[in-house]
């Protein structure tokens, strides 16, 4: 694994020290996962593996293969939908 070093504003550090129970590598990780996965949903899809990650992200659980509903294709594209809808909530 690398380390990245990550630059936030004096007053942002200082709640984040007020804060110090936090796990701050955790979140910044799991928002750059987010994030990331969250592009390249968009672009290009995303593979089992990575949908599962970026579920766990967001806190959900996925179902094993013999419960899901729908079919992967069927999925991916409610996922692609569900982020366009929120990249135009954020652009909005």
């Amino acid at each position: 694994m690398v380390n990245v070093t990550l630059s936030v504003p004096d007053w942002l550090y200082k709640l984040m020290k007020r804060y110090s129970h936090v796990n701050w590598s955790e979140v910044a990780r799991r928002a750059i996962v987010r994030e990331v996965l969250s592009i390249k949903a968009v672009e290009e899809g995303l593979k089992r593996e990575e949908l599962e990650i970026l579920m766990e992200t967001e806190g959900f659980e996925l179902l094993k293969e013999e419960e899901i509903p729908v079919r992967e294709e069927e999925l991916q594209a409610k996922v692609k939908e569900r982020e366009r809808r929120r990249l135009e909530q954020l652009k909005g």
